[in-house]
Order: C-alpha cells, then structure tokens, then sequence
C-alpha cells in the first residue's frame, strides 16, 4: 500500500492530534495482524420451537416465480 499525504494545515490543532493518534493506532492494530474471525449468522433469527418443511419452502418460491417474466422487452423498442 502506497502512503498517502493530507495537507492538515489550516486544522486546529487538537484536530490536528486526534487525526495523529487516530492513524497511529490503526497502523498499530492492522501491522501484521489479520482480523478476527466473524461470528457465524446461521440460525440467528430463527425462532425458537418453529420448522417449516422444506415443501413448503419450495412450493412457495415456486409460486413466488411463476409469474416472474423470462424476458425482458427491449428498452430501444418503443
């Protein structure tokens, strides 16, 4: 990654500093380190006690797209 310059002139100077340390603490916490893993949303809404079959599912989605259209009209032709 290339650096970047900002001309920070014209800032306060608290500004100045927060800017400062702001930039030292991410070089900090991203020089050699790779990130935590995120935790798995799998089952995260579910609701407890409640299953719905998978037929159910899939005939619901078969409805869903029967009437979706297959084709698009051109948008050239009016």
């Amino acid at each position: 990654m290339t650096p970047t310059t900002i001309d920070l002139a014209g800032l306060p100077e608290p500004v100045v500093r927060g800017i400062k340390q702001l930039v030292e603490s991410l070089r900090e916490a991203t020089l050699g380190e790779t990130p935590p893993p995120r935790p798995s949303l799998v089952g995260r809404f579910a609701v407890p006690g409640v299953s719905v079959p998978k037929e159910i599912i899939d005939e619901a989605q078969r409805e869903m797209w029967a009437n979706f259209p297959r084709e698009f009209p051109d948008p050239d032709q009016q």
